[in-house]
């Protein structure tokens, strides 16, 4: 008997990476107090910024998001232009918390910025 797989469509596959990206990153980077050490978060963003430039924009908000959560401000940037272009630019939508999204433009460095947008 002839068993058939179906590959799984595109938007799984997508999310099944980001999974698998975040949850190797977080548990290969954090350390005894669960704090990234400035070349691990560097090493993140420009992964996270390689999967963008691909056009791996699930994988890619997923890490900008976690990154921005921990505080990384150009991570928060790319993540709150990644929501508020998400439907015409990358044809997704992508979801975070009201809370996350206050939390990504209080950030410091970035308030500047993020106000004028």
């Amino acid at each position: 008997m002839k068993t058939m797989f179906h590959k799984p469509p595109p938007w799984r596959r997508v999310a099944a990476a980001a999974a698998i990206a975040a949850m190797t990153a977080i548990t290969a980077t954090a350390g005894p107090a669960g704090d990234l050490n400035a070349t691990t978060e560097q090493q993140r963003y420009d992964s996270a910024r390689d999967q963008y430039e691909i056009g791996h924009f699930q994988v890619a908000f997923a890490e900008f998001a976690s990154l921005a959560d921990r505080g990384h401000c150009e991570a928060a940037r790319m993540a709150l232009q990644m929501l508020r272009y998400g439907k015409s630019m990358y044809a997704t939508e992508f979801r975070v918390t009201p809370e996350q999204t206050q939390r990504w433009q209080r950030l410091p460095v970035c308030s500047n910025a993020l106000a004028r947008r």
